[in-house]
Order: structure tokens, then sequence, then C-alpha cells
């Protein structure tokens, strides 16, 4: 993230940065979406990264808006109990990571509270309680994919949050293991204008180097087979897959038993991707209905799905949800970090089926749309759970289920 994007990131609309430099003394308060803290100086609000609730800092400030301004810590003058020292060497110049210097147990309450916050402020629900963040299995090295800019000499490496260049990385401790002893490879043997796409699936132990280098390691896979629950699923190399192994199949588990009773129902599962959660209904209802417009991913979806009562459905779902009949017992929606759009949840509220299950990985779209399901009463938020998909990161997964009144 830029420093010019923090307002976008609060959803506030200001006017552009004053540049100045003026040091100041910071109680820090609150922890905002996006993975800075909160301060207060002459009752604006003030912004600074890497600190952590509970902190007084000496900080400087460089951009001062008419609602809010940004900083920088110059020193901690009373430093949290939940500060750690960070593992990656990377840590506060790559843009990758936000809470390395935050305990781990207190990340997934801060992630809580976020959520909590978002839904309250945004989405106008003032009576739910979000539920304790499920940890992630693994703190680090847990990423199975890992998508490398390339410099201009063929180094691989991510951005400075800062500047947005590029710095080049040998390491990187929230990828798998397996990722870092590929990047020692392929260091140094990028294509300038392109990016190094490694993926990995722990289980079958197969790789993905996507595109073709001149390596000593086989590359340009097309796809790899991961595993989920005893389930094989075939991913295509430029298709999305969750991240994290692992902590996906939480998701799927609390997914399923939100849309339960399956039998005899009839489920869309828009977003479905490579067919992820698909696969799992599709096995327990009597028809599952996927929505894509990903072309490696519907052909990877027809390929997990052989055997299975699922049909799919090629598109953008905002067009395909309104083509559907009316006989929709259960939707599950799993929308990229943008949300839905207007025109899907207009058409989702016609549809009105019984359980609607949300998969997001953005609270504040989550808080957008659940306030149009719910404000009109025909839906209720029975539960929100959010899942540690993405830890050290500011990142957050977040199950919703719905019911209809």
């Amino acid at each position: 993230m830029t420093r010019n994007s923090v307002g976008k990131m609060m959803g506030i609309n200001d006017s552009p940065a004053t540049s100045i430099d003026q040091t100041v003394d910071l109680e820090l308060h609150d922890m905002a979406h996006g993975g800075r803290a909160l301060g207060r100086h002459e009752g604006m609000v003030v912004f600074v990264p890497f600190g952590i609730p509970g902190e007084r800092v000496l900080a400087r400030i460089y951009h001062k808006h008419k609602r809010y301004a940004e900083a920088e810590i110059i020193d901690i003058i009373t430093p949290s109990q939940d500060r750690v020292i960070p593992k990656c060497p990377y840590f506060g110049v790559c843009g990758g990571c936000h809470y390395q210097h935050i305990r781990y147990d207190r990340q997934l309450e801060i992630k809580r509270h976020i959520v909590e916050s978002l839904l309250s402020r945004i989405g106008g629900f003032r009576d739910i309680k979000v539920l304790p963040t499920i940890p992630s299995p693994r703190e680090y090295y847990y990423r199975n994919s890992a998508r490398f800019l390339c410099g201009q000499q063929g180094d691989l490496g991510f951005t400075d949050w800062r500047s947005n260049s590029f710095i080049k990385v040998d390491t990187c401790p929230i990828m798998d293991e397996k990722i870092n002893e590929v990047l020692q490879h392929i260091q140094g043997h990028g294509l300038p204008g392109e990016n190094v796409r490694v993926r990995y699936s722990r289980q079958k132990d197969e790789l993905v180097i996507w595109p073709k280098l001149s390596v000593d390691l086989e590359t340009g896979q097309q796809f790899h087979t991961q595993v989920l629950l005893g389930r094989e699923f075939r991913v295509s190399a430029t298709s999305f897959f969750q991240v994290n192994t692992l902590q996906a199949e939480n998701l799927i588990r609390i997914a399923l038993d939100e849309l339960e009773p399956l039998e005899g129902k009839t489920v869309v599962d828009a977003y479905c991707g490579v067919g992820t959660f698909t696969r799992f209904i599709a096995e327990r209802a009597e028809l599952t209905i996927g929505i894509e417009e990903s072309p490696s991913a519907t052909a990877d979806f027809r390929y997990n799905m052989q055997g299975l009562k699922a049909k799919l459905i090629e598109g953008r779902a905002e067009k395909e949800l309104g083509r559907l009949p009316n006989n929709i017992d259960r939707l599950l929606l799993d929308p990229p970090r943008t949300g839905c759009e207007p025109e899907a949840l207009e058409t989702i509220l016609e549809l009105a089926p019984e359980k609607i299950v949300y998969v997001s990985c953005d609270p504040a779209t989550l808080a957008r749309d659940l306030k149009v399901l719910c404000s009109t009463g025909a839906y209720r938020l029975k539960k929100v759970q959010p899942v540690d998909m993405f830890p050290q990161t500011f990142h957050i997964e977040t199950i919703a289920s719905l019911e209809l009144l």
C-alpha cells in the first residue's frame, strides 16, 4: 500500500496531501483497516504504520490532509508488550507484510476488532458479535503461491511500500520453504517486464514455475494438483486458488456447516473459480451451479467436477445471476476484493435463497454488501467468522452467514 492510498483504504475522500515535517508525541489507541495504528494530534487522526495500539511513540508527520495526517515512527517511547522482533529482514520496506512486529495472538484479536468495527461503521450493524478469529495452522511459511516482480536485470522481488520501487529479495518467510528454495535457483533469471509465479503443492510435491525460464529447474508447467480435505484439484498456472492450503480447509468446513442441510437442495456457487467449494457442495446437494468467467478456472472446474452433479455457467456473476431460475435454495458468494456489484445484490434479493454464505477477503466491502442485503429486512445476519488466511498481513478472510426472514 502506497502512502497516497491511505485515505482511499479508509473510505476518506480528501484533498491532496501537503508535505510537511513535524515531530509529535502520539498515543496510539486503535488499528485501522489497512495495517496502520491510529493516534490523534490536535484533534486530527494520524495514521502510523508499524505501531501497536497502546504504544506511545515519537513520530514525524510527513503528509497532512484536510481530515487526517500520515506519520512514521522515529522512536518508541512506551513499547507494547505485544511487540516482537520481525522474522523478515525486509519487513518495514517490503509492502507484503504489515504485522510481523505484533505477537500472533494479538494479530488475531486486532483482525476480529477491525471486522466488528467496519460492520458497525459501514454496515450499520450494532448488535453483531464477531467470533474470535480462527488462527492459521502456520504463522509463517504458509503461502503456496508467490508472484515475484522482475527488475531490469532479471532480479526477482517485491515492491517498496513507500515509493512503489522494486526491491530484490532472496527470502520470504511467509512463503512455503519450497518456494524459498526455488527462489534461490531462479533469482536473477527473470524476464524483465514479466511477473514470475511460483506455486507449490505440499501434499503432492508438485511445482508450477511460470513462465518458462532458462534455469536448471523445470519451468513453464501448465498446472499442478492441490489437495483439500482429501480431494484433488487441478489448478492451472493462472487460475486463482487459496494461498493458505491448511486454512482453506477450515474455510470449506465452516461454509459447508452454514449451508447445511444440502440434501435435495439447489445451490449456486458464484465466483466459483476452480471449484474449491463446489466440489464439496456437489457431493451433498441435488444440483450445484457454478458461475465463473476466468477461462483457465472454468477449464479447471470442468476437470475437477467430473462425475459430480455440477453445472457450470461461464460468464460474469453479476450478469449470470439474473438468468437463473427462481428456485435457488442456497447461495455461496466468494467475490474478489471489490465485493459484489450493485446489480448482483439486487438480483440476489429477487432470487431470495433461504441461506447465503458470503466469503470475503475485504471486511470493508463485506460490510457494504451485507448492509444492502439486510437493510430491506429480507435477511438476518446470523454469524460472522474471521479466518486468518494471511498471517503477518492486514488482510482478513471472513465468512458471513445470512438467513431469509
